[in-house]
């Protein structure tokens, strides 16, 4: 669904902030010295979920000072919709000789109900990764069982829609440094 300018400022309208920037950039540097700890001595491969995972990606990264490999995939359950869909999308995936044996940082911007993750975790196994962690700036608390656990969390949330940080509400507003609760 594409909105028009008025809809996409009643988002905004409609919306509060649930993390700060400064909250985000603090949880932030707690996880990359916790992972920089965890690398020393190996050259991981560190891989964000497209295209949400992008900003927390660049922040992430740009406070380990470790060598790695940056790359990429990019799995969908949502595409335009706000609710997961039944089955994953695929859009890319990394190349077998390049996971084969690495240690592998998966790094996204929400642990919603896991299901992305896990078929993520499940692919680069399959071809030979030696390990793969799960990074997510926010584990959305929804009242469940999920099928996955982060390995290193930023921030815990209600099971309430959100965007900012790379999140999206309907392809906008991934860029806003806060992340917000939309209240319909």
């Amino acid at each position: 669904m594409q909105l028009d300018y008025k809809a996409a400022q009643e988002i905004l309208d409609k919306s509060s902030i649930l993390y700060t920037k400064d909250e985000i950039s603090k949880e932030v540097h707690k996880i990359a010295k916790a992972i920089e700890e965890e690398i020393k001595g190996d050259i991981p491969v560190f891989l964000s979920v497209m295209n949400g995972g992008l900003f927390f990606t660049s922040e992430l990264l740009q406070n380990i000072n470790s060598p790695f490999v940056l790359d990429y995939i990019h799995a969908s359950r949502y595409g335009g919709e706000t609710f997961g869909a039944s089955h994953i999308t695929w859009y890319r995936q990394p190349k077998a000789e390049d996971i084969k044996g690495k240690n592998v940082y998966i790094i996204d911007d929400i642990l919603d109900e896991g299901h992305t993750l896990v078929e993520i975790a499940r692919y680069l196994k399959s071809i030979g990764a030696l390990s793969c962690k799960i990074v997510v700036l926010i584990n959305k608390e929804i009242g469940k069982t999920k099928p996955i656990k982060a390995d290193f969390v930023g921030l815990n949330a209600p099971n309430k829609f959100l965007f900012g940080c790379g999140m999206d509400i309907f392809g906008l507003y991934r860029q806003i440094p806060n992340i917000c609760v939309y209240n319909k």
